[in-house]
């Protein structure tokens, strides 16, 4: 009997060791586990900083590709209207050659030599209609002032007039009244004041009032004329004067008012 328990006490004790063994392990497994959820606890700002920037990466890709894809659609939507511009634009000219016009409009052929396409023509390049436009008025502008500078009275006619060799400027002298010899009395007038004495005649029509005529670019000359002979009315040459001037660049015309003075 006594063996029996002796046998019995050293299994239990045996038992109780390997209990013990297997609690410590799961003490330490326990303690294992416990600190390695307080590390994961204490990381979790850092888990959550992490986590957004892979959202916001995940973002931004996706926002570039639907970028991509909108910039793909607009591409092939224009392509489209490009090819629908070139489907109409060759049929309109396939109409005019059927009613036997020419294929391109004169605004078609001036735009395409100036290098632009059948596309351009149909769409209407406004800012190259705007800068010809505007070439165009500035052009104009100065043709304008150009005319006013040339034909307009002022101090810078006067002086321009006043450099003006006498014996370079042919005048005719011609008579619109019914008085006998006043044209030639005024020639002698023209003569003493150093012009060129042109033709002396008769004008075909009558004047109530002397005037001097200038033939296109002779506006200075006739001022100078008018100046030196006192006559106030300058006008351009008519088609009747110039016809009897015999090519005289000014043309003094007699009329009443000097017929009167001269009686």
């Amino acid at each position: 009997m006594k063996s029996l328990i002796q046998d019995v006490g050293a299994y239990a004790g045996l038992a109780a060791f390997l209990g013990l063994a297997v609690l410590a392990l799961l003490y330490f497994a326990q303690a294992r586990d416990v600190r390695r959820l307080r590390e994961w606890a204490g990381g979790a700002p850092e888990r959550d900083a992490g986590l957004q920037e892979v959202t916001s990466t995940v973002a931004a890709e996706r926002a570039e590709e639907l970028k991509k894809l909108e910039e793909e659609q607009r591409r092939k939507e224009e392509a489209k209207q490009a090819e629908e511009r070139a489907a109409s634009y060759r049929e309109t000219r396939r109409e005019r050659r059927e009613l036997g016009l020419p294929e391109q409009t004169r605004w078609e052929r001036i735009r395409a030599r100036f290098g632009a396409g059948p596309a351009a023509v149909d769409g209407a390049n406004w800012r190259s209609i705007a800068l010809i436009a505007a070439a165009v008025i500035v052009i104009g502008g100065g043709v304008a002032a150009l005319a006013l500078n040339s034909g307009g009275d002022g101090e810078g006619k006067g002086t321009a007039a006043s450099q003006l060799r006498p014996a370079d400027v042919e005048v005719a002298v011609l008579n619109g009244t019914a008085v006998p010899g006043l044209a030639a009395r005024f020639g002698d007038q023209v003569e003493h004041k150093g012009f060129k004495l042109g033709a002396v005649t008769n004008s075909t029509s009558s004047f109530s009032r002397s005037v001097v005529m200038f033939r296109n670019g002779f506006k200075p000359e006739a001022e100078k004329v008018a100046r030196d002979l006192k006559i106030d009315r300058i006008r351009p040459m008519i088609s009747d004067i110039a016809q009897v001037s015999a090519g005289a660049s000014v043309s003094v015309v007699i009329g009443e008012d000097q017929a009167a003075s001269a009686g």
